[in-house]
């Protein structure tokens, strides 16, 4: 087709999904739409590193990008809402408040989605999330609560863990506020928001209230050296764009020794569960999940692996892989057709579960 709409695009990847098998993982491959035989990024991806990417973004992070990284303002997105509404407010704490922003809130009761943004536990990243969050609460039809949890390094773990935790218990003990049906809560988070989701469901196993479910977008899950160690380059197919690809995942690997420098106190700390959740012995109390993974990320393997142990524990999981593209592609919503996709699936899955 000769330039394809979004909606085109968007048409095309609900149609041409493949299944695939990793050892018993069944993974859902969504395939470059238009060209699905093809290798390599997806040329919307290609354009973007190729001709807009800042250049400090595509090297391994230093301590001297902090400032520059949480200065840089990055909505590179769009509103695909239909006027759904935003409204803001703060959690008084002992020390400090807690922003809250809240998307379709109304007089009718629905659903709550806990939205915990990514951006290495350094940056706040909610005005980048909005639309996303505004995107979500449509296909969902709920309330979703983005929690602006405290930053590192000014507020190492388990500071921001502590909010995201503490935002929860406030929105179940007040639940009138926000119009949502607490029994039917949700958690989804992106990068290293998805490390948090995983963090406040194991911090609430021993409260009132339940979790019933889980999104994340290429999350997260381990923070130590225990995934790092295993992984390799050849997990990835560079027979095209190799030189752009091997840079996303090298940058990828090397910052991660900065967000873990940044977030930890105590390196010891980077094999507790809370930190590393790939490294929880128990999960079968989690809920069911969405996995949301990206071809070129190098979180990619460690979320299969993650999915993998689900599997192994009887938890729910829907495990998407989302050829061509990059680490946090969510965030281009609009731009990308895979982000609002991406999107629709984890409102659609946590809608099917409350169906259950």
């Amino acid at each position: 087709m000769t330039n394809p709409t979004q909606q085109d695009l968007a048409a095309r990847l609900q149609e041409n999904a493949v299944v695939s098998k990793k050892g018993n993982l069944r993974i859902i491959n969504k395939e470059i739409p238009f060209q699905e035989n093809s290798r390599g990024l997806d040329p919307r991806v290609k354009d973007f590193l190729t001709n807009e990417a800042e250049p400090h973004i595509r090297r391994p992070l230093e301590i001297d990008d902090l400032e520059i990284t949480r200065k840089r303002v990055e909505v590179n997105n769009k509103d695909l809402s239909n006027g759904i509404s935003t409204e803001a407010m703060k959690i008084p704490m002992k020390g400090h408040d807690i922003p809250l922003n809240i998307y379709n809130r109304s007089t009718e009761k629905k659903p709550l989605l806990i939205y915990l943004h990514g951006g290495g536990f350094f940056e706040r990243d909610m005005d980048v999330m909005e639309n996303i969050c505004k995107f979500l609460a449509q296909e969902a039809d709920a309330v979703v609560v983005g929690v602006e949890y405290r930053l590192a390094p000014e507020y190492p773990y388990q500071d921001g863990l502590d909010d995201c935790f503490e935002a929860a218990r406030y929105i179940y003990e007040n639940p009138e506020m926000f119009h949502a049906d607490v029994d039917q809560m949700g958690l989804v988070g992106d990068s290293v928001g998805g490390n948090l989701a995983l963090g406040v469901h194991q911090l609430s196993l021993e409260e009132k209230w339940e979790i019933r479910y889980i999104g994340m977008l290429c999350p997260l899950v381990d923070l130590s050296d225990v995934s790092r160690n295993t992984w390799n380059i050849k997990h990835y197919d560079m027979s095209e764009d190799a030189e752009l690809i091997r840079q996303e995942l090298v940058t990828m690997k090397d910052s991660l020794s900065f967000i873990q420098a940044l977030y930890l106190t105590n390196l010891a700390d980077v094999y507790r569960p809370l930190v590393s959740p790939l490294l929880r012995e128990d999960k079968t109390t989690l809920p069911p999940i969405t996995m949301v993974t990206a071809e070129f990320d190098f979180l990619r393997i460690q979320a299969e692996e993650f999915s993998d142990q689900l599997l192994e524990a009887g938890v729910p999981v829907r495990h998407f892989k989302y050829k061509g593209m990059d680490h946090a592609f969510v965030r281009k919503l609009g731009y990308y057709p895979q982000a609002a996709d991406a999107v629709k699936e984890v409102a659609s899955h946590f809608s099917e579960v409350l169906r259950k």
